[in-house]
């Protein structure tokens, strides 16, 4: 097996690097040598290696920045480095845990040792292989195996090291204690040569013991440095007696080492009472099986609760265990959970929406094809408004529907969010009512976001109304801007967030707040705590579609009777302001041109072909996009315009475009959709340059996009 096993050693020192390539070989190691990180750094691209051992004095990068590049490149970070270092101070262990060191090995080294520490980590390679995912650590240890459930292997491996290097020290001591006895019984015959050895054997022990010293300050360093707590404890009927305890328990349950070990069961108090039922159960097993892996919520000493993963076994006796922190990573969990419900939620409404904007289509242009026919007296002509009203407002769920699955069209321009603010106070005072102050702090600075000015007003209009809602009797509401810069440590803690500049918006309230089981569901479409009658269900959810729609992120804060706080962040931009461009003015709707009319919905094929027939165009009508490329083979001279739906069987409406374009560089298109996707964004298709339309459409609209694209000077460019 050795034969096998690379080993490569990076020391500057030719003398150094040469003894450890003897004690190696010795061992039936291959051995390689890097003077320096470099150098090291480019062999580990050409050659696989299963063990680097590395000095941390060198020219150039030290060990540490070395060791630190080994871990942060995916394809060597399993390998396992051992840093070969005088430990002068115990800084040098966090600064090892910093870059990712498996171990130390303090020179000068006794090659036992050092080779030991090798076959361990070999040997704990391929436990780690065979172990796959499992939250565990199979080790060996003082020529023991022993199992332990925690996440920080690299941690436990340096610890153990710490503590058998301590161990070795205490070994050399009671050597030198017998040699001296046996030194005593010849001190007759050899009284001054042992006098002088004796004085040396008593220098030896200084040492030792200093370093032992030293390996304690290490240990107690690193313990009180993790975010992982050591515990022994003794079971007891119904529950465990603390006998000891490392500091990291103060930080986890709020309580000094001290109060756990005079105070049975303290520790048990800390415990949320939802999981108190569950560590009971499992308490249970512990004692049956000899082990325990669980997780739940401690209280520390500010009063909030941290997850931790608990791990026991039961050795000889007494219980020997850890409670590792874990908040984080339950915290990133549940954003993934949440994250993952939203986008099948919006992808369900993004569905849903697109079908009934086909309908609504129909829906709404023969209900105005009726109106138009009816004489103003006509009694029929009240019910035909109904229909059209029915119609309006239900297209107004479905742009919500959209708006919340990021599939609406928006017109996004460079703005000032406190100018925009500004504009619509009056308008916010009149929502809330007289008996709700209202108080807006703006930063001082130009906020400049990209967004669309009507949703940016959705939003605050959503917001504020939501906030009235929930204080019936009056209270306050702050709306305040800020440009803020988002961390890369507060990313890690918000999985969709990237760091780098934003504008802050926050809008709070002093009303009723919100239950914590409410808050998993608010953003979803159709949920809501309103009366029936009173709330669609779709306010919250549009604002959420708004943001996200803009790149932004948004985050609630609330507390049953303490009032809700939103927090809206959206991508600060440099860019000049946009005052906005003022509508294309055209000279009339009828026209005489030929049109390429492409769509699979009957409905919405027979209401377009009506529009635009009886505004005096000619139509060529296509069910699908094969249809219209024949179509457009037969009339190729007089097709002046290709109306086209997004999305149909068979080849989509962007495909159909793409193959006619190539032999008719520069015809005019205008899509039709009932919602936007990311076939839009492949080709770079905005509403900004009119050809686009979303469902549902009405009559004039639809003849008014036709006329203003023909008259553009020039076509769209795809």
């Amino acid at each position: 097996m050795n034969r096998e096993t690379n080993i490569l050693v990076v020391e500057d020192s030719n003398t150094q690097a040469e003894l450890a390539r003897e004690i190696l070989e010795r061992e039936n190691y291959v051995v390689s040598r890097a003077e320096n990180g470099a150098k090291a750094l480019k062999m580990l691209k050409e050659q696989r290696f299963n063990i680097i051992l590395s000095d941390i004095e060198m020219p150039g990068m030290d060990g540490y920045e070395f060791c630190r590049k080994v871990k942060d490149d995916p394809a060597t970070k399993n390998i396992p480095v051992i840093l070969l270092t005088v430990l002068s101070d115990p800084g040098d262990i966090i600064r090892g845990l910093e870059c990712g060191a498996d171990n130390f090995v303090t020179k000068p080294f006794d090659p036992d040792y050092l080779l030991s520490w090798i076959k361990h980590h070999l040997t704990n390679v391929e436990l780690r292989k065979a172990g796959g995912a499992q939250a565990g650590l199979e080790f060996f240890f003082a020529g023991r195996k022993h199992f332990l459930a925690a996440d920080r292997m690299q941690i436990l491996d340096i610890l153990l090291s710490t503590y058998e290097a301590a161990v070795n020290k205490n070994r050399e001591v009671k050597k030198a204690k017998l040699d001296l006895e046996k030194l005593n019984g010849s001190l007759e015959s050899k009284v001054a040569e042992r006098t002088a050895d004796l004085s040396r054997e008593i220098q030896a022990r200084a040492k030792a013991e200093e370093d032992l010293s030293r390996a304690r300050q290490r240990e107690d360093m690193v313990l009180r440095t993790l975010p992982v707590a050591f515990f022994y404890a003794k079971p007891e009927k119904d529950g465990l007696r603390i006998e000891w305890v490392s500091e990291g328990a103060e930080r986890l349950c709020g309580c000094k080492p001290g109060e756990l070990l005079k105070t049975r069961d303290l520790w048990f108090s800390r415990i949320h009472p939802d999981d108190k039922t569950r560590v009971k159960a499992d308490m249970t097993r512990l004692a049956e099986t000899g082990t325990m892996n669980t997780e739940y919520r401690l209280q520390g000493a500010g009063g909030e609760y941290r997850w931790v993963l608990a791990s026991a076994t039961i050795i000889d006796g007494h219980v020997l265990g850890l409670w590792l922190d874990i908040t984080e990573k339950r915290t990133l969990e549940l954003q993934f959970r949440q994250a993952q419900k939203m986008e099948a939620v919006g992808r369900l409404a993004g569905g849903v929406a697109h079908d009934f904007n086909n309908l609504l289509t129909a829906i709404d242009g023969y209900t105005g094809f009726l109106l138009k026919s009816l004489a103003t007296d006509d009694k029929r002509r009240e019910d035909v408004v109904e229909i059209g009203k029915a119609a309006q407002a239900a297209a107004t769920l479905t742009k919500q529907l959209l708006t919340f699955s990021r599939h609406q069209v928006f017109q996004p321009r460079v703005l000032d969010c406190n100018a925009a603010i500004r504009d619509t106070q009056k308008m916010l005072k009149r929502l809330i009512g007289e008996n709700i102050t209202l108080e807006i702090g703006l930063a001082k600075e130009e906020c400049r976001i990209k967004a669309d000015p009507g949703q940016l007003e959705q939003i605050l209009m959503n917001l504020i109304v939501n906030a009235r809602d929930a204080m019936p009797n009056g209270g306050k509401v702050t709306i305040r801007t800020e440009n803020t810069e988002l961390s890369d440590k507060y990313s890690k803690m918000h999985m969709e967030v990237r760091p780098g500049p934003y504008v802050m918006l926050l809008v709070t309230d002093t009303g009723s707040g919100i239950s914590p089981d409410t808050l998993t569901h608010l953003f979803e479409p159709f949920f809501t705590t309103k009366e029936a009658g009173k709330g669609t269900g779709l306010g919250l959810a549009t604002v959420y579609g708004i943001v996200k729609q803009n790149r932004g992120n948004i985050y609630v804060y609330s507390e049953p009777g303490l009032g809700t706080t939103f927090k809206i962040y959206l991508p600060h931009v440099t860019e000049e302001i946009d005052t906005g461009k003022a509508p294309a003015k055209t000279k009339g709707l009828r026209g005489s041109e030929t049109i390429l009319l492409a769509e699979d919905d009957d409905g919405v094929r027979g209401f377009a072909l009506r529009a635009l027939r009886e505004n005096g165009y000619t139509v060529l009508e296509a069910r699908d996009a094969e249809e219209a490329v024949r179509i457009w083979k037969k009339n190729t001279d007089k097709i002046d315009l290709i109306l086209s739906d997004t999305v149909m069987p068979g080849m989509n409406g962007h495909e159909l475009y793409g193959m006619i374009s190539k032999s008719c560089p520069g015809m005019k298109v205008i899509f039709m959709s009932g919602y936007i996707d990311s076939e839009l964004a492949d080709i770079r298709l905005t509403v900004n340059n009119l050809a686009f339309l979303q469902k549902p459409v009405s009559a004039d609209d639809l003849v008014k996009k036709v006329r203003e694209v023909l008259d553009s000077p020039k076509a769209v460019g795809v």
